[in-house]
């Protein structure tokens, strides 16, 4: 486990102050009133450090509040909202799941023949795109 940084410790208070049932942080609202988070014409590194310190926020031990993310921002959610937003997290962590597994199937059935039902069809699977030498050596 890290030790949050001075800046993560202010976002976390920031958030803490703003407390309301219903209003969201924004990214920008963020950049205004904590330190640490440098703004430059055009970049957008902000975003990324502010969603990286909100992850290691929730990831630590110490502090167990969660806050909760969304489109409109961020805040420390309420029962209901850190349900929905686990909820949410989880639907979001079964697509990706689902999707490793149909491309694990689809790279174990490379090589491998198959039917043909329509003459645009292969009669074996490519699940990899090769250079040209490497497909004429495995035709051989």
């Amino acid at each position: 486990m890290k030790e949050l940084t001075t800046r993560q410790w202010d976002l976390y208070n920031f958030l803490k102050s703003q407390y309301d049932d219903e209003t969201y942080i924004s990214k920008s609202m963020i950049v205004e009133n904590v330190s640490g988070y440098e703004v430059k014409e055009g970049e957008t590194r902000y975003c990324r450090d502010i969603e990286f310190d909100v992850r290691l926020i929730n990831d630590n031990p110490v502090i167990q509040k969660i806050i909760v993310s969304s489109s409109k921002g961020y805040k420390i959610g309420t029962p209901q909202q850190v349900h929905d937003y686990l909820w949410s997290r989880e639907i979001e962590a079964k697509r990706s799941l689902v999707l490793t597994y149909k491309l694990r199937h689809k790279a174990e059935l490379n090589g491998q023949y198959r039917l043909k039902f329509g003459k645009n069809e292969r009669d074996v699977i490519e699940s990899y795109l090769m250079k040209q030498e490497e497909a004429n050596s495995n035709d051989n």
